[in-house]
């Protein structure tokens, strides 16, 4: 009886430390269709870096598909969706021509008019992470974590030389034999393997031209193969149960990543709503009924969410919205008005 009269209390589920949490399970992108290098890619940025060579942030360009290869380019944290556009103008698509395929953030530079226009002239696919969700891009957030361990190690002494090491970083990781595929990023975007500096030990056999296609054919399928054998074995990796949610179901979202207006933090509800589920975009993400004044993207993950519980033992809830600060004061959005009387000529 106990149980269940918590079960059904909202400022309980509301408030209390959520010692299960949703844990869906983890379904990564698929590499469906590729053919060649950098046609579906990963776009992510690091910034506020010391100022180098007029530069403060990376660009960083991830082959998502076929190789794992990487492209470093330096650039500014105010970089807009034009910029993003010319610089992978000038180092993508002179390259390897266009993506077919783009996958980030929700950054300015990703959900900008002139970018989803611009995907929409030369048909590229903008996939975009859903709400304070980057696990999405996790292959480059793990390049971008790779890349700054080997500019701290190389730019301890001086900090405003990173700019100049980007080159020996991109061909660092591109020369090195990716798990997954059993080859390099470089061999299997080049056929060959790249001759270093300093030269140790000059390659000499040149195989045959058809040969050297074949091989490296045998090296593309295979690490598709391997791409998707990972995929699957992600995809199976799952912590606890997970049950779906539907369409009209009332959920909680969790507070963490939610800037209200509440005095202090450490003493704010830990979840928000309940919010009607109004869309089911797929048994991970969903997109929520919320406030008009949040001036959010409304699809989240599942791991942000948590079911709505409501049950007779307990009876009926009465919930308030969250609050939104109008001249430093707290106001609420009226839903309804269920019952009046007039007291001295006013209601």
């Amino acid at each position: 009886m106990v149980s269940r009269f918590v079960e059904g209390c909202a400022e309980c589920q509301q408030n209390k430390i959520n010692t299960h949490p949703t844990v869906p399970p983890l379904q990564p992108i698929p590499a469906t269709d590729v053919t060649r290098p950098f046609q579906q890619i990963t776009i992510d940025y690091i910034t506020d870096l010391p100022e180098s060579n007029g530069h403060n942030s990376i660009m960083v360009v991830v082959d998502h598909g076929l190789s794992k290869g990487v492209i470093f380019t330096p650039c500014n944290k105010t970089i807009d969706a034009i910029g993003t556009a010319e610089l992978l103008y000038h180092n993508v698509y002179r390259r390897f021509g266009l993506p077919s395929k783009i996958i980030s953030d929700r950054g300015p530079q990703f959900v900008s008019h002139v970018t989803r226009e611009l995907g929409h002239i030369l048909k590229i696919t903008l996939s975009l992470s859903t709400a304070y969700h980057p696990q999405t891009d996790g292959q480059t957030e793990r390049v971008n974590q790779e890349l700054e361990v080997y500019l701290r190690i190389f730019c301890t002494g001086r900090p405003d030389m990173w700019a100049q090491h980007l080159i020996d970083a991109e061909v660092a990781h591109n020369q090195r034999i990716h798990l997954a595929r059993n080859a390099s990023p470089f061999y299997l975007i080049m056929g060959y393997d790249p001759i270093l500096i300093p030269i140790a030990y000059p390659r000499t056999n040149v195989p045959l031209v058809q040969e050297q296609l074949t091989e490296l054919q045998k090296a593309r399928d295979e690490a598709l193969a391997a791409h998707e054998l990972t995929r699957q074995v992600m995809r199976d990796r799952i912590t606890g149960k997970f049950t779906p949610f539907k369409l009209g179901q009332k959920v909680w979202l969790e507070g963490k990543n939610l800037r209200l207006s509440y005095a202090t933090r450490k003493l704010a509800p830990k979840r928000e709503g309940p919010f009607e589920i109004i869309e089911v975009l797929s048994p991970l993400n969903y997109r929520l009924k919320l406030p008009v004044t949040w001036k959010i993207h409304p699809v989240f993950h599942a791991s942000f969410l948590m079911p709505y519980h409501e049950n007779n033992t307990h009876g009926p809830n009465y919930t308030r919205p969250p609050p939104e600060v109008i001249d430093e004061q707290d106001e609420y959005e009226v839903e309804a008005i269920n019952g009046h009387r007039k007291q001295r000529g006013g209601i």
